[in-house]
Parts: structure tokens; C-alpha cells; sequence
């Protein structure tokens, strides 16, 4: 794997691993955007790269695709969540579980991981190099979702689930991409939609509290 994706690939993965176990709203915003502007980054880089040296429409079309993925996830999906987060409030809470223990699920889960890229899936093509980190982001996204009462934070882990498969369909048709880059979205303005409604009713962001509030 070249030095560049793996730094990419680790930051990445870094902020997920953060996401899983920060406090406030705005944190985990601003974690996912990091997240999303790596794992998008060294994709965009190489398009940048095929665009200055073959000068040909097919190379423009590849970067401004890729751009839009970039800027989707990386900017827009993540205005969507703080603009959420404004109307109603940066909401800090931990894990259900507990910082301590999910720090140590986390552990427990990049040990897995390792064993995973290291032994297991080494000797696969090149190709598969991103498996190991796409499935642990996606592993903590989930993690991330199933362990937070605020639903702007379970709508963040949502996007970075999203996000840790970019590395592994990074080569979809381009007529794919603009169906693709409008249902995100969609998705999340309707969430914040529909998480700003029932704050305005029940005055949380905890969807524990939206069954027996009323």
C-alpha cells in the first residue's frame, strides 16, 4: 500500500475510532468531516494527478465527479448535521455503555482488524488493501449508532458507515454518482428534518425520550 493512502486510510480511521467516544454534537461534526476529507482525499489527488498530465475530457469528467463525492461528504453531509445541531442544541452525552468500556470495545475491535489486514488478507491483491480499514470505520460507525441516544449523533455515525465504503466503490459508474450524491442528501435533510420536529415537540435530542414523552 503506498505511504500516502495508508496516512490517509489511518487519519481516517482515526477520527471514526474519536467519533465513537466524543462528547458534544459539534465534536463528532467535526470528526466526521475529517473523516470524509481523508478518506476522499488521495482518490481526489490521483483524478488531480490523470487531469494534469492527460489534459483529456475523460480525466476532467473523472475530477469534477470525484470532486463532487469529496465536497458531498466532506462539506455538505456535514453542514446539513451542524445546521441540525443549531437549530436545536450541541447536545453532550457518552456511550450507554460508558466511555471506559467503549474505549476498550474499540481496542478489542482494532486488535481484530489487525490480525485481520496483517495475516489474513496480506496475501490478496493489492486491490483489497483497503478492506481492513473499510471494515473497521464501518464496524465503529455502526458501534457509533447503536451506542448514542442523540439522534444527530446516530445520524453522523449513519454518514460515516457511508463513508467507510467509499474506498471500496470508489470506481462506480459515472452515471451512478449524481443518483447517488443527491439520495445522501436527501437523506440527511429529511433526517434533520425529522430530528428537528420531534426536538420541537419533546425539547431532546434523546430518542429514548421521544416514547415516553407526549
Amino acid at each position: 500500500m503506498e505511504t500516502i493512502v495508508f496516512v490517509a486510510l489511518t487519519i481516517s480511521t482515526l477520527a471514526t475510532a474519536l467519533g465513537c467516544v466524543g462528547r458534544d454534537t459539534r465534536e463528532t461534526v467535526l470528526l466526521l468531516s475529517i473523516q470524509a476529507s481523508t478518506i476522499g482525499f488521495v482518490e481526489l489527488l490521483y483524478c488531480l494527478f490523470d487531469l494534469i498530465i492527460g489534459l483529456h475530457i475523460e480525466a476532467l469528467i473523472d475530477f469534477f465527479a470525484t470532486f463532487a463525492e469529496w465536497f458531498s461528504c466532506a462539506v455538505a453531509s456535514p453542514l446539513i448535521i451542524y445546521w441540525g445541531m443549531v437549530k436545536t442544541e450541541n447536545n453532550t452525552d457518552q456511550p450507554v455503555i460508558g466511555t471506559r468500556n467503549a474505549a476498550i470495545l474499540l481496542a478489542i475491535m482494532t486488535l481484530f482488524y489487525w490480525i485481520l489486514g496483517t495475516w489474513i488478507l496480506s496475501p490478496l491483491p493489492p486491490k483489497f488493501e483497503a478492506v481492513p480499514f473499510s471494515a473497521f470505520m464501518f464496524s465503529m460507525s455502526v458501534f457509533l449508532m447503536s451506542t448514542r441516544k442523540d439522534a444527530l449523533k446516530i445520524l453522523a455515525g449513519l454518514n460515516m458507515a457511508e463513508n467507510a465504503l467509499y474506498p471500496l466503490i470508489a470506481e462506480i459508474p459515472l452515471g451512478l454518482i449524481p443518483f447517488m450524491l443527491v439520495l445522501m442528501v436527501f437523506v440527511n435533510v429529511v433526517g434533520v428534518f425529522i430530528i428537528m420536529e420531534a426536538y420541537r415537540e419533546y425539547r431532546t435530542l434523546k430518542i429514548t425520550k421521544w416514547k415516553c414523552i407526549g
